[in-house]
């Protein structure tokens, strides 16, 4: 991926780093700043790749045909480093920033540039996050560090001041999971009066979600998965074991975060609603797209107290997931409350 992808979503970011790259003048710490988890993991990937390319053209775009091009785009660049959520808690240990540190600290030929990607960063333990500040002051030789965030208030003001951040915001969230597997269609439904059968349907309707998203999940893994690894545990009881308690971290690490976009996703549906009900014109509301949905709810039509219960009933739901209560039974709670018949 190149960074001329972005030129017309983010014209002055490209253009701060390519200049960069002419002028070799590449930063040793970057934090990106966004409201969409993917979009910065895949613009970190393209400036990594303008960063680490040998033959970059007068503009400072990447070549494309050298070696740490073409490995880059085959994510086989063995100097590239990543850090992520890696259990259901969704916490950076501080022995998983160690483990980060000491790949950092390995040696790479003189021409190759190494690079260590810490996604998600408002993720890291308050320990893992004091670990890190030792790194950011004093980096290893010839080494980039990347961090992308959503929430960037969650790291301490000492790893923001030593970094330079690139704010790559849309200032609107797409949703795309929710709407393609029909989120919003199944939320309209859900209203005080509606009862028992629509919360049952509801349910089913995003547990079916849900089971999608662990299969995406899991299929996420295996095409991300070094094959390598299980050829060399052949034979290994042990390491065989270790290699699939990884695999199922992993996994189920990439499930949660899709389930939080899901459940970010039915949390602004209640906050819209909790809008409409205050009075708010449909033109100024930050989602006017689902309007075309909730049709069925005029403005004013569900009390402000409702409309505050329902979101608060939400709240309860995104604490009781965040607890590791029971995925279906905290969901049936939720929408049996929204849904009750009065």
């Amino acid at each position: 991926m190149s960074l001329a992808e972005f030129h017309s979503r983010f014209p002055k970011a490209c253009y701060f780093l390519e200049q960069a790259k002419t002028n070799a003048r590449v930063g040793q710490a970057y934090l990106l700043v966004g409201d969409q988890p993917e979009l910065l993991n895949s613009f970190a990937s393209a400036w990594a790749q303008t960063a680490a390319c040998l033959h970059s053209d007068e503009n400072g775009a990447a070549c494309q045909k050298c070696r740490p091009c073409q490995l880059m785009q085959n994510r086989s660049y063995a100097e590239f480093y990543t850090l992520a959520p890696q259990s259901k808690s969704r916490i950076i240990t501080i022995d998983a920033m160690r483990e980060f540190e000491n790949l950092l600290s390995l040696s790479s030929s003189a021409d190759r540039l190494k690079i260590g990607l810490i996604s998600e960063a408002e993720c890291l333990g308050a320990e893992a996050q004091n670990a890190f500040l030792k790194t950011l002051e004093e980096p290893p030789p010839r080494t980039m560090l990347l961090l992308t965030s959503t929430r960037p208030r969650q790291l301490l003001p000492t790893i923001r001041s030593r970094c330079q951040t690139l704010l790559l915001l849309k200032n609107k969230q797409e949703y795309p999971l929710a709407k393609q597997y029909g989120l919003f269609e199944i939320l309209a439904k859900t209203r005080r009066q509606a009862g028992v059968k629509v919360a049952q349907q509801s349910g089913s309707g995003i547990q079916n979600i849900l089971e999608s998203l662990r299969q995406e999940a899991e299929n996420s893994v295996a095409a991300s998965w070094d094959q390598r690894w299980e050829d060399s545990a052949e034979g290994n009881k042990a390491l065989q074991k270790k290699l699939e308690e990884q695999r199922a971290i992993k996994t189920e690490s990439e499930y949660v975060r899709m389930r939080e976009e899901l459940l970010d996703a039915m949390l602004t549906w209640f906050q819209q609603r909790l809008l409409r009900a205050a009075g708010v014109k449909d033109e100024l509301l930050p989602h006017p797209e689902f309007l075309d949905l909730d049709v069925k709810i005029k403005p004013g039509e569900q009390s402000m107290h409702i409309c505050e219960q329902d979101l608060l009933w939400m709240e309860e739901l995104l604490r009781a997931l965040k607890a590791n209560v029971d995925e279906a039974l905290a969901l049936e709670v939720f929408l049996l409350s929204v849904c009750e018949k009065t």
